[in-house]
């Protein structure tokens, strides 16, 4: 019996041990299917260098202060902070987001959302990017390199004058529906003091798009543009365009500020007195009666002045010859004398 009982126990034991083993695999290959892989360095949310942005601005600014870079599952994007000297509250930003991309997390579930561009959209989106502004949609009909865009401008605080534009990229191709042609989304937010229109559009018209995704089929351009046939041949005469000299767009009216001053009161100064010219009173002559010459002959002449004998005779009074007006000639008288020769008779 006790044989038996030994016999039994170790055929049991050979029975359990292939069972167990099973067991133990299965267990083991539940533990590897849970775990994953080494921790990634790579993050969703980071901050890039300028030299990575999708979107670079033109040359000549605004300059680049940060980039923030948020991966997804099927896209990335970016918020490029741009320099901002504006009173206008909030940050001068370029946002862009580039769809059709793989992610680096086969598990993560974070897919970005892609919508086309409608009036409520866009209105919603410039209610928080430009809060208190005012914002007036051109009417305009404009495109850039890559295709048409939209803007908005408004006043902001003081001088500042705000843009806010939107363009999406995307081909417009009848391919297969399964084809990942991409999609680009691009919002532009800027507010400068003292500036013009053209100069915020700029920077719609100047930008260089700086991504691609490495993916079969991945063109949200389109084919490329045919090349002009006439360029080159004969009969098909090109002249050069005429500059314009018409605005880009409607200027709009500046913020009229009144301010008000002290009003300083300024005395003129008193012109000097002037001297009074005195008038010159000429002296007057006496009156001078008719000179009777002595019967001697000698006569006096009160038009010349002079006596018969040639010499002037002077104002008594004044030591003065006498005018011409108050001259009186007088006679010399005829002296007749008597027959007798005793008296002398003048007439």
């Amino acid at each position: 019996m006790t044989d038996r009982h030994s016999i039994h126990m170790r055929s049991t034991r050979r029975s359990i041990r292939p069972g167990l083993a099973a067991l133990l695999g299965i267990a083991s290959l539940t533990l590897v299917g849970c775990g994953g892989k080494p921790i990634q360095s790579e993050a969703f949310i980071k901050n890039v260098p300028a030299e990575q942005a999708m979107v670079m601005p033109p040359p000549a600014g605004p300059g680049i202060v940060s980039i923030i870079e948020r991966r997804f599952n099927n896209a990335i994007s970016q918020d490029i902070h741009l320099v901002t000297d504006a009173s206008t509250p909030g940050q001068n930003m370029l946002k862009v987001q580039l769809f059709g991309t793989e992610s680096a997390f086969r598990h993560a579930d974070n897919s970005l959302g892609m919508s086309s561009i409608t009036e409520s959209k866009i209105s919603s989106e410039m209610r928080q990017s430009l809060p208190r502004v005012a914002m007036s949609k051109s009417q305009f009909y404009v495109q850039n390199a890559y295709g048409p865009f939209g803007y908005a401008f408004g006043r902001g605080r003081g001088s500042d004058l705000c843009l806010y534009a939107w363009q999406q990229i995307r081909t417009r191709n009848q391919g297969t529906p399964f084809a990942n042609y991409g999609v680009i989304q691009i919002r532009l937010r800027t507010c400068e003091a003292n500036a013009t229109e053209a100069k915020l559009l700029s920077v719609m018209y100047n930008f260089t798009i700086n991504a691609s995704v490495d993916a079969l089929g991945w063109n949200p351009y389109g084919a490329n543009r045919q090349f002009n046939s006439a360029v080159g041949t004969t009969g098909a005469p090109i002249y050069p365009r005429p500059a314009s000299s018409e605005p880009i767009v409607q200027t709009l009216p500046p913020r009229q500020t009144v301010s008000y001053a002290p009003r300083v009161q300024v005395r003129r100064a008193q012109p000097a007195p002037q001297p009074v010219a005195q008038p010159v009173v000429q002296p007057q002559l006496e009156p001078r009666g008719p000179r009777v010459p002595s019967p001697t002959g000698s006569g006096y002449s009160s038009v010349t002045g002079r006596t018969s004998d040639g010499d002037i005779t002077p104002n008594s009074s004044s030591g003065t010859a006498v005018p011409a007006a108050q001259r009186v000639t007088v006679p010399s008288p005829t002296c007749s004398i008597a027959s007798d020769g005793a008296d002398v008779v003048c007439r």
